[in-house]
């Protein structure tokens, strides 16, 4: 047996797996090793998310209720160029499915010729004519200038599929269209979470560069009254060349975020099919941000949502057929084969009249000896299907791997975004407070100046967190196959 346990994964791989299994006790090197590894039952980093309906994992980012995201995501499904390449790869492979069936059904061909001959020299001789079995037999010439025949018929062959490589071919075409298939599946989780992240991107780096601007604003504020009160011998050199250089900081951070902000543009055009975006993402807007994320899916249940698990369990039925396939080259092939000719006199008279011949009869194949070639072709179709089995587990691992780590970056996100916005509840009663007292004489402007700008601070940190955590959230619905499900 291959699978441990075959409950917890498609019907369709288990079939396909029990079925190499049973060839490879005849062709293979040796025991194929486990397909299923070993499964937790709940996810171990699961704390802050819950087990409540959530949303639609094939629309899953409606979560964020954006609705300039979501009609961006809509776009980008509709016109992106990767997308539209995956589609093709589909409509390819599915095609080549019509070829691998016509190979075990009867092939039927029409077959035609005609001759015309001119004795140059002499009165009679021999010519070779049709015979009926599509030979070459002597007949005397008359004596005729010119002669001429005709030959058509039909011939029809059919391999009896004995030892199942026609129906292998066909498994593995079929398992070859759905690796594309799974393929196309990726690749529109991929897209899907792209644009996402890079609207996330997009709205966390036009709102840094807001509180920068205000946050620069601010200090400049302070560092022209510093100049005041140094020059009215109330502050130092020293106090002016240190707001300087804060303000310089603040002020290298602007360019970064326009960078920032013109390639998440940039990159969502692209995504989009196209060359620039419109003028709706370039107005700073508020950050996106879920307000409830649960997951009700098990690390079971990753073999049917994940599209790289589907694509690896696929991969394995295509090798396990092409295994089929080498082990059924080592045997005998038979094949029926007839054929029903016509042929008669075009010019002179050639030939006796008009002649009608037909045949039918079983042809044998057997493969004797051919230094290795056939055995060993299966040794490496049964090397490759064990490789595919150890691909499978590791699609598996890794998908676990994924979602374990992006829960835990969400749960590591949202104890920091708590913390943060103590911080910044803080900072925010200290810039009251600090007015307050500035209007009752009991503080100086400079102190009003320098709570405002901690208080911008906070808010930036507050920002980058906002956005740290959208992306935890991406990263989860991504890793579980988001998007990837049919609508």
């Amino acid at each position: 047996m291959i699978f441990r346990d075959l409950r917890r994964l498609p019907a369709t791989f288990g079939i396909s797996l029990l079925a190499a299994s049973t060839l490879s006790a005849c062709a293979s090197l040796g025991p194929l090793p486990a397909a299923q590894p070993p499964l937790p039952g709940d996810w171990a980093n699961r704390a802050g998310v819950g087990r409540e309906a959530g949303p639609d994992l094939a629309n899953w980012w409606r979560a964020f209720d954006d609705p300039v995201l979501d009609g961006l995501v809509d776009e980008t499904v509709a016109q992106n160029l990767t997308l539209a390449q995956a589609a093709y790869r589909v409509r390819s492979s599915r095609a080549l499915v019509r070829p691998a069936i016509s190979q075990g059904l009867p092939q039927v061909g029409v077959t035609s010729g005609a001759r015309v001959q001119r004795r140059l020299s002499g009165s009679t001789g021999l010519i070779g004519v049709p015979g009926g079995s599509g030979g070459i037999s002597p007949t005397v010439v008359q004596d005729q200038p010119t002669t001429g025949f005709f030959q058509a018929g039909f011939d029809a062959s059919w391999e009896l599929d004995l030892f199942g490589g026609a129906s292998a071919r066909v498994r593995s075409a079929r398992a070859s269209a759905d690796v594309a298939q799974a393929d196309a599946e990726a690749a529109r989780a991929t897209v899907v979470a792209e644009v996402v992240r890079t609207y996330v991107e997009l709205r966390g780096a036009q709102r840094r560069r807001a509180l920068l601007t205000r946050i620069s604003d601010e200090q400049g504020k302070l560092l022209s009254l510093t100049r005041e009160r140094r020059v009215a011998g109330v502050a130092s050199d020293f106090d002016v060349d240190r707001l300087v250089t804060a303000a310089a900081e603040t002020g290298a951070q602007i360019p970064l975020t326009d960078q920032a902000i013109q390639q998440a543009t940039q990159r969502l055009a692209v995504l989009a099919g196209r060359p620039s975006v419109d003028g709706q993402l370039l107005q700073p807007a508020q950050q996106p941000l879920p307000a409830q994320v649960s997951l009700r899916l098990l690390p079971a249940d990753l073999v049917r949502t994940r599209p790289e698990i589907r694509r690896a369990e696929r991969t394995v039925a295509q090798a396990a057929a092409d295994l089929d396939v080498a082990v059924a080259d080592l045997y005998p092939r038979l094949t029926l084969t007839g054929d029903i000719n016509l042929s008669g006199n075009l010019i002179g008279d050639s030939l006796p009249g008009l002649v009608t011949n037909s045949s039918i009869g079983p042809s044998l194949s057997i493969p004797l000896f051919d230094w290795g070639a056939r055995r060993s072709v299966v040794t490496a179709r049964d090397a490759a299907l064990a490789e595919a089995i150890l691909a499978y587990r590791q699609a598996v691992l890794e998908g676990i791997e994924e979602t374990e780590n992006a829960l835990n970056a969400l749960d590591v996100e949202r104890r920091r975004a708590n913390r943060l916005a103590t911080g910044t509840t803080a900072a925010r009663r200290a810039a009251a407070n600090a007015d307050l007292l500035y209007r009752q004489g009991l503080a100086s402007l400079a102190d009003v100046v320098d709570a405002t700008v901690a208080l911008r601070q906070a808010e930036l940190n507050s920002a980058e967190v906002i956005e740290r955590q959208s992306l935890a959230v991406i990263a989860l619905y991504k890793a579980v196959g988001g998007a990837s499900l049919p609508e």
